[in-house]
């Protein structure tokens, strides 16, 4: 009987630490697509360089978790957000700023981020 105690435990603490990985994910993501989403804006009203200051707190917050997200996430999804930062960095640091061109890279990242929290939820078709 001990037994089925101590792997009931060990499935209610598995559960707990993977809902506790989504949620913290979930907020880490919300708070990356809100700076890129701010970054946006400025890129419309032609401030580069906050949008540039924005887009690159973003990579900084990113780079900074690196090492949580390669534990607990796809490597190539890591790496493909990661070149999507700096392609994103790129197009704001070039000396033509064409916004048409950042939105298409800066919304393509932002999906990116949301679909990667999208994979970690619990969901059948994440299941199956």
């Amino acid at each position: 009987m001990k037994r089925l105690y101590v792997s009931l435990g060990l499935v209610a603490l598995l559960a707990a630490l993977c809902a506790a990985h989504t949620f913290h994910l979930l907020r880490f993501t919300t708070q990356l697509t809100g700076l890129l989403t701010q970054a946006q804006i400025q890129a419309e009203q032609e401030d580069w360089d906050q949008a540039s200051r924005l887009t690159q707190q973003a990579k900084e917050r990113w780079v900074n978790h690196e090492g949580y997200l390669h534990i607990t996430l796809r490597h190539t999804d890591i790496d493909a957000i990661l070149i999507s930062f700096n392609e994103a960095l790129a197009f704001l640091e070039a000396g033509e700023h064409q916004s048409a061109e950042y939105a298409a890279v800066n919304a393509r990242l932002i999906t990116q981020l949301e679909l990667i929290f999208e994979a970690e939820l619990p969901t059948l078709t994440n299941l199956l």
